[in-house]
């Protein structure tokens, strides 16, 4: 669910400007300080595969020695920077992290019911050397949101559980001022990309899923078959709710020829991507 609003580091690094040298030093202690449940829980079953790694690409994604990119199930840590784009919070602070948690030997992979994503990357879910879940590990620090794409979710609860500890300790992107919320009467143009968006649910509509038009140009994408705690529909006017997903821009021609259509969604898989205010 979302709240409103480990890990030796096997190498030294040389120090890098204040936030980073600040942040791996917390982690140095939070891996001391970390339960062991939140490294080696989330386990889905054997290895399907044992591979080497080639180098990390970001906290969430990873270049094996074979050739092949893998991207974790579960988790979406903040972006890099990319041409003229800049970094998202915390971004190279996850990257270092994955680099320390995984080094010193190969890792294992699990998959889930969908093996590739859209880009062509394998989807698995990946363990270091020790058997330890880099998902769980990287929530557990605030290095990374929980996201539940269907049909992946075998380990959706356990994630969320250690997402929702992080929150409860303020850790990484959970930090106040460090990840915003995105009000859905304030998107516009050039808005887009994994956002935490709030908003207040001014009607329904449905066809083969079910439609929340928010206040604002946004509207929320559910899965009708899933319950979310407001079944067929009921009680969803006037809930606010936050949700935590890609916010997807259909651009202003979709939007003049479909005038009642919301121009930006966001889908919403499973009810731990979304948090819907109970009074």
């Amino acid at each position: 669910m979302i709240p409103v609003a480990k890990n030796p580091l096997l190498t030294k690094k040389t120090p890098r400007a204040s936030l980073g040298v600040f942040f791996c030093a917390c982690l140095l202690l939070l891996g001391a300080l970390l339960a062991p449940h939140a490294l080696a829980d989330c386990v889905l079953g054997e290895a399907d595969e044992l591979v080497a790694l080639k180098k990390v690409v970001d906290g969430d994604t990873l270049r094996l020695k074979d050739g092949r990119r893998v991207r974790l199930i579960g988790v979406n840590t903040p972006e890099l920077a990319h041409g003229q784009r800049r970094a998202q919070p915390l971004a190279e602070e996850a990257k270092e992290f994955t680099e320390r948690f995984l080094a010193g030997g190969d890792l294992e992979l699990v998959y889930d019911k969908d093996r590739y994503d859209n880009h062509g990357r394998v989807l698995a879910h990946v363990y270091n050397h020790r058997g330890d879940s880099l998902e769980s590990a990287l929530l557990s620090a605030g290095l990374a949101f929980h996201i539940a794409i269907a049909p992946n979710l075998t380990l959706a609860e356990c994630l969320a559980s250690r997402e929702d500890e992080a929150h409860q300790r303020g850790l990484g992107v959970w930090a106040p001022g460090v990840w915003p919320v995105l009000a859905a009467d304030q998107v516009s143009p050039g808005d887009g990309g994994f956002v935490l968006l709030s908003g207040t649910v001014q009607k329904t509509d449905r066809n083969r899923y079910l439609w929340l038009e928010l206040d604002g140009p946004v509207a929320v994408r559910l899965d009708p078959k899933r319950d979310y705690g407001h079944r067929n529909g009921r009680n969803w006017q006037g809930r606010k709710i936050v949700v935590k997903g890609w916010l997807v821009d259909r651009g202003g021609k979709y939007s003049s020829r479909n005038k009642k259509h919301k121009r930006w969604f966001i889908a919403s898989d499973s009810e731990f991507t979304i948090e819907i205010s109970r009074d």
